[in-house]
Order: structure tokens, then sequence, then C-alpha cells
């Protein structure tokens, strides 16, 4: 299978799962709201620094990690896939005037080079081909400041 059978893939399963946008789609768990405040305080401490930085958050969904970036950066590149997420995320975040909100495929994404302090993507790679991971992970190099850092992290719990 090529990247582009794996694009169309993920667009019919992601329009298929995002009718509602809510938290329990995008995480794909019934669950969705207990384990969001359980996890979110634990992802935020394994961050570095980030007051003051520039960040793009790459797969950034329905807004879960957005505000909280914004209330301490100087300014968020929120990006996802699906226009649905990206436009709950805008209505829920737009009151951060340092956030950009983008619909976006991180496969085929633009970024100026040396522009991010903090390149953040959580359950976004699980998502790619092995050969879309390792692009995009060049691509996240090279968007970073000389002093910046890249964090993910995945998820494979259980089979979606």
């Amino acid at each position: 299978i090529n990247s582009n059978e794996v694009r169309q893939v993920m667009s019919s399963y992601w329009m298929d799962h995002s009718k509602d946008a809510s938290l329990e789609e995008m995480m794909l768990d019934t669950q969705a709201e207990s384990l969001a405040q359980s996890e979110h305080p634990e992802i935020l401490s394994l961050l570095p620094p980030y007051e003051g930085k520039r960040i793009i958050e790459l797969g950034a969904g329905i807004g879960r990690f957005t505000g909280v970036l914004a209330k301490k950066a100087s300014h968020v590149t929120a990006v996802d896939f699906m226009e649905s997420f990206i436009k709950k995320n805008k209505d829920a975040n737009s009151h951060h005037k340092n956030v950009d909100f983008k619909q976006a495929d991180v496969t085929v994404l633009k970024c100026p080079e040396k522009s991010f302090d903090l390149v953040f993507s959580n359950w976004l790679m699980m998502y790619l081909t092995n050969e879309e991971v390792l692009a995009l992970a060049r691509n996240m190099l090279s968007w970073l400041k000389e002093d910046g850092f890249v964090f993910f992290r995945e998820s494979c719990f259980h089979q979606s």
C-alpha cells in the first residue's frame, strides 16, 4: 500500500469518526474524558520549559493541549488533518490571540526552517506509514531552532 492509498484510507476513516468532533471520537475511546484527565498533567510535566516559546502542535485535534500551550507560549500553530477537529479547536481556543489554526496533512506540511522552539505531537505517527514517519521526522528537525525540542507521544494500548 502506498502513501496516497494510506492518506485516502485515513481520510475516509476520520471522516466517519469525526462527525461530532468529540473527545470520544478523537481519542477513539468511550472513556476518553477520564483518560484525558489522568494523562493531561503527566504529558505536560514531560515538556521542556516552553514559556515565551514558539510551538507547532501536530495533530492538534479539538484542542486538548492547544489552549494550555497558548497560555505560556509566545505562539502556537495548531495543525490537524480533519477540518471538523480544527474548527472545534478554533471555536474553543480562538480567544488566545497567539494561536494560528491550520487544517493540513502533516505529510505534506511546509514550514520555514528553524521557526519553532518545540514540535509537539500526541497520537499522530501511528497513523502514518514508516516512510511518512521518517519524512516527518526530518521535517520536524528542520523546523526546530538550534536549541529546540521535539516531543512526541504515541499510544497503542489497544487496537482501534
